[in-house]
């Protein structure tokens, strides 16, 4: 049996074990809770990374080296398993979800290198495994806080767009404030910073995209920010994404104009 320390973010199996990197660790963590189900990789990259949009590259070289610390506890690096065009999943009942005891960890340290057992190296023992059970615990609160974040982001913009529709805003004055270029896309109006250019690709895709809506684009670095707004409901959508995730920005565009 192979056994996962969850908080330690380790692996072990009889003598031997292996420590998983931070992102390995919550990917195997999200596997073995849906075990032996197949689970996305969406769903795995935002278990894993949150609100951090990441290529699919980053999740495959997780699995590589989840595998690889498999194979250095002498284990079957093929427990996770590739499931073609949808994820991965878990060989159920070969790991084991499970807090390493103390009397255990005292032997693996003992074969690494000979101590003095003593009331103070106890204690330092306690203390370690003590701040580390409190930074796993501190660091899924911090990712909850970056989505209401967004979520509080994305109701505030939505308010400005109501607020300025009741009182009569002229979007030619807030282009000229603001420093945006507007562009009609079919009945689309859309307005992007006058330093990002409207490619053609992003074009073909408004043009598909049809709705009585503002739209509001911009890109910075590798990462692009794009936000519907409906002047019927005024109802919204932001998306951020990146360009080797275009599928997630198409999917919540689709979503949101079926609902209108």
């Amino acid at each position: 049996m192979i056994y996962f320390d969850a908080v330690a973010r380790k692996l072990h199996k009889d003598h031997k074990s292996t420590r998983l990197g931070f992102r390995e660790a919550l990917v195997l963590e999200c596997l073995l809770l849906h075990a032996p189900k197949t689970v996305c990789k969406q769903t795995l990259i935002c278990y894993a990374w949150g609100n951090e949009y990441i290529g699919q590259t980053s999740l495959a070289k997780s699995i590589s080296a989840l595998r690889r610390s498999l194979m250095a506890i002498s284990a079957d690096p093929t427990l996770v398993v590739t499931v073609p065009k949808q994820g991965y999943r878990m060989v159920e009942g070969m790991v084991e979800t499970k807090t390493v005891s103390k009397s255990q960890a005292t032997v693996e340290q003992t074969k690494v290198a000979p101590v003095t057992t003593n009331a103070a190296t106890a204690s330092s023992t306690d203390e370690s495994r003590y701040d580390a059970e409190n930074k796993a615990v501190a660091s899924k609160p911090i990712r909850q806080c970056a989505m209401m974040a967004l979520m509080l982001l994305a109701c505030v913009a939505s308010s400005v767009f109501v607020v300025g529709k009741l009182n009569g805003w002229r979007w030619s004055d807030l282009v000229q404030r603001g420093g945006l270029t507007q562009k009609r896309v079919g009945s689309l109006y859309v307005f992007y910073p006058q330093d990002t250019r409207l490619d053609f690709p992003m074009e073909q895709f408004l043009t598909h995209s049809q709705c009585d809506c503002l739209v509001y684009l911009e890109k910075k670095h590798k990462y692009a920010t794009i936000y519907f707004v409906s002047r019927k409901t005024n109802r919204s959508v932001l998306i951020r994404y990146s360009p080797f995730n275009i599928e997630h920005a198409t999917h919540e565009i689709e979503q949101f104009l079926a609902e209108e």
